[in-house]
């Protein structure tokens, strides 16, 4: 009850915003509209649809909280988690014969993003945050084992591309940091239009 408490209060201070207010709009004509395009195109379920569309509207609200405060909050985390949980279910009941698969690529799927950004975290010391990890983490668990690679792959190549045009522009240093959510966002972006 809290959290939800906490997010109506923090939707109230952020809707005054008219930027935000556009940017919400037009991530949830995208995100209809990649839904549509997934389904006609790639054949792919309502089901699944529907975790991708949940996945880039909270990941587009993640962006816009880490852009500003440089944080990626756990009570978005959790609720999605909740909300992965469910939908699994739903999954299992309306095909009961992939059970198993579904979980055990939900399974791998966190493992692989979450691990892969919790080396990163260790290996720069820092540079990369405990959020992010837990962004891919979660992220995993709606993706499952076969998008998260494409995700992390769009995501890390379009943070790359900005960083450099940055540093030519001669507008970061090497060591600046940047937030990591608005990059994950566009890689879902970029992996669903590619049909993942």
């Amino acid at each position: 009850m809290k959290f939800f408490k906490k997010s109506k209060r923090w939707m109230k201070t952020h809707w005054k915003n008219r930027s935000f207010r556009i940017f919400l709009v037009v991530n949830i004509l995208l995100a209809v509209l990649l839904a549509v395009e997934n389904m006609a195109l790639f054949s792919v379920g309502v089901l699944k649809m529907l975790r991708y569309v949940i996945l880039l509207g909270a990941v587009a609200v993640i962006a816009c909280i880490d852009k500003r405060s440089k944080r990626i909050p756990n009570e978005i985390l959790l609720a999605l988690v909740y909300l992965r949980a469910v939908l699994l279910v739903i999954e299992g009941i309306c095909y009961p014969s992939y059970a198993l698969s579904m979980i055990l690529s939900v399974l791998l799927g966190s493992i692989l993003g979450g691990g892969m950004f919790l080396i990163c975290y260790f290996i720069t010391r820092g540079g990369v945050g405990m959020g992010d990890v837990k962004l891919f983490f979660v992220a995993g668990l709606y993706l499952g084992s076969g998008g998260i690679m494409a995700v992390v792959v769009t995501t890390v190549f379009s943070s790359a591309v900005y960083s450099i045009v940055q540093l030519v522009r001669r507008k970061a240093k090497l060591k600046d940091e940047i937030a990591f959510a608005p990059f994950v966002w566009i890689g879902l972006i970029l992996a669903m239009a590619l049909g993942i």
